[in-house]
């Protein structure tokens, strides 16, 4: 990094935004106010953005459909928001027209994008940040994959990161107690992991910094007990997106707290949850995370909890229920070898 500025970035989980902030209750809670605040308190800001915004386009064949009206996206930039990532699995749920819409929504408001495009090649492309003399490249990958979803050589998508899987059962077991769940193996895709990492090694060399948003995992009510928060596949591959050179590997998609790891010095944080979800699905977990990075010369990874309320907005969190998502994330951690310092509702993110 040039010189000896700092600069701090406010990282978000999944932002689903339905109803315009003057017509919804919710957006106007002091608790609300008070986390947005806290986003804005970072000199950039990036969230996923889990929905098209778009009146065209057909509802595809999937498990879930969002959208969003194009000027949702007024909304998105009053919150301070300067970059969304767009791989994810909603992006292409109203097919390439309402994707397409969605670009051009963040166009207009001044947002930069990154994650979906036209092709593999513009769906590719890293959003470009500056703060004084800092850059930063900030890339979107998508693990989660809808048929027909993920973008090609002349075919719209997201920016895709392929996973395999298979099932691993034990006969006698499954005779023994019938109906018991096998066990799912995960793997990242080797050409798919091979694009990303090397993508990163060259903006390495561009870049004071490079951020990756990787839409993975699985939220827990599809999980299997016994095999833990993590797909099998996640761990390997956030390890690799380091060692490529990536800073921070930032996850969404499993709708609630996920651990954070600590890699050769660099976080990865597997899922911070939701920031808002309008409407929260029953299987979605209110703690979630801003998490404040600052790059310079003392790096630091800063925690402020979040409570997102039954009407799916992020609350800030204090006392007693800062305590309640401070504790669950160290739990989460520990065998990751984090460690959490908490300094007055807010935690620091240190080696074990």
């Amino acid at each position: 990094m040039p010189g000896s500025q700092s600069t701090t970035v406010s990282l978000v989980g999944d932002v689903m935004i339905r109803t315009p902030f003057a017509q919804q209750p919710a957006s106007r809670t002091p608790g609300f106010a008070a986390a947005v605040a806290e986003l804005r308190r970072a000199d950039l800001v990036i969230a996923n953005l889990e929905m098209p915004l778009s009146t065209r386009g057909y509802r595809v064949p999937k498990h879930s459909n969002l959208r969003s009206d194009p000027a949702i996206i007024d909304d998105v930039r009053s919150m301070g928001v300067h970059a969304v990532t767009l791989a994810n699995n909603h992006m292409l749920d109203y097919g390439p027209p309402a994707m397409f819409d969605t670009l051009a929504a963040c166009e207009r408001a001044g947002i930069l994008h990154c994650g979906a495009g036209a092709d593999l090649e513009a769906a590719s492309r890293p959003a470009w940040l500056h703060h004084g003399d800092l850059r930063i490249a900030l890339l979107s990958v998508a693990c989660t994959l809808p048929v027909e979803s993920e973008a090609g050589p002349g075919k719209p998508g997201i920016a895709p990161l392929r996973v395999g899987f298979s099932f691993e059962i034990d006969a006698n077991l499954l005779v023994e107690q019938p109906g018991t769940m096998p066990i799912v193996r995960s793997w990242a895709v080797a050409e798919d992991q091979d694009r990303v990492c090397a993508q990163i090694a060259a903006l390495k060399e561009q870049a004071d910094a490079v951020i990756v948003g990787i839409h993975w995992g699985v939220p827990a009510y599809w999980l299997s007990p016994y095999q833990g928060l993590l797909a099998e596949y996640q761990r390997p591959l956030g390890h690799a997106l380091i060692e490529a050179g990536a800073d921070v590997v930032c996850g969404h998609h499993s709708h609630s707290l996920h651990p954070i790891e600590l890699y050769q010095g660099k976080p990865i944080l597997y899922s911070l949850g939701n920031f808002i979800f309008e409407g929260p699905r029953a299987f979605m977990e209110p703690e979630s995370l801003i998490v404040r990075v600052t790059f310079g010369p003392e790096p630091a990874v800063e925690l402020v909890p979040v409570l997102v309320d039954e009407a799916g907005f992020g609350q800030l969190a204090t006392g007693a229920t800062a305590e309640r998502v401070f504790r669950l994330l160290d739990r989460l951690s520990q065998p990751f070898g984090t460690r959490l310092e908490i300094r007055d509702d807010r935690a620091l993110v240190v080696a074990g």
